[in-house]
C-alpha cells in the first residue's frame, strides 16, 4: 500500500512535527523527515550550500517529487497486490478497518481526521505544488499506475 498525500499538506505536517515553519523560511534539518528531504535532495546534485538557501517549501517540493517519482520509477509497478490510496479521511479510514478485518482483530477502525489548514495558511504553495503534481501523475501514468491527483487536490 502507497499513501500519496498533497505536497502542500504533507509539509505542513513535516514542519509542525519539526518545530514550525523556520522564521526565516529557509530549509533547515531538524527532524528525521527534513534529514531525508536533505539526503534525498544532495542525491539528485543540489549541494549543501543550495540547499541552506533554498525556500523550506521549495525544498520540499523537490523531495516530495523525487519520492514519488523514485517510486514509479524503481519498479512499483511490479508490485504484486499494489494499492494506491489518496490521504483523506474516508480512503484511509476505509483501509485501516481492511486491514482489521484481513487480520481479524474484531476492532474497528478509529475516526480519521483531517484538516483544511494547509490550503488556508499557504494558497500560493497550492499554484507552486501544480507542476510537480503533473509532472508525478504523468510519469506514474507512463509506467501504468494510476496517480490520485484528483483524490489530493483537497489538500488535506
Amino acid at each position: 500500500m502507497v499513501t500519496v498525500r498533497h505536497p502542500v499538506a504533507s509539509c505542513v505536517s513535516t514542519y509542525e512535527k519539526s518545530g514550525g515553519l523556520p522564521a526565516d523560511g529557509f530549509f533547515t534539518v531538524r527532524s528525521n523527515i527534513e534529514e531525508w528531504c536533505r539526503r534525498d535532495l544532495q542525491h539528485t546534485g543540489c549541494s549543501a550550500e543550495q540547499l541552506r538557501n533554498m525556500d523550506y517549501f521549495e525544498a520540499y517540493l523537490r523531495y516530495w517529487e523525487y519520492y514519488y517519482l523514485s517510486l514509479a520509477l524503481t519498479g512499483l509497478s511490479e508490485s504484486r497486490n499494489l494499492q494506491i490510496i489518496a490521504f483523506g479521511k474516508s480512503t484511509l479510514q476505509s483501509a485501516a478497518q481492511n486491514h482489521h478485518d484481513l487480520y481479524g482483530s474484531g476492532l474497528q477502525a478509529s475516526e480519521f481526521h483531517t484538516s483544511d489548514k494547509a490550503r488556508r495558511l499557504h494558497p500560493a504553495w497550492l499554484e507552486r505544488a501544480q507542476p510537480a503534481i503533473d509532472r508525478v501523475e504523468a510519469t506514474w501514468k507512463s509506467v501504468g499506475i494510476p496517480f490520485p491527483a484528483h483524490e489530493i487536490s483537497r489538500c488535506w
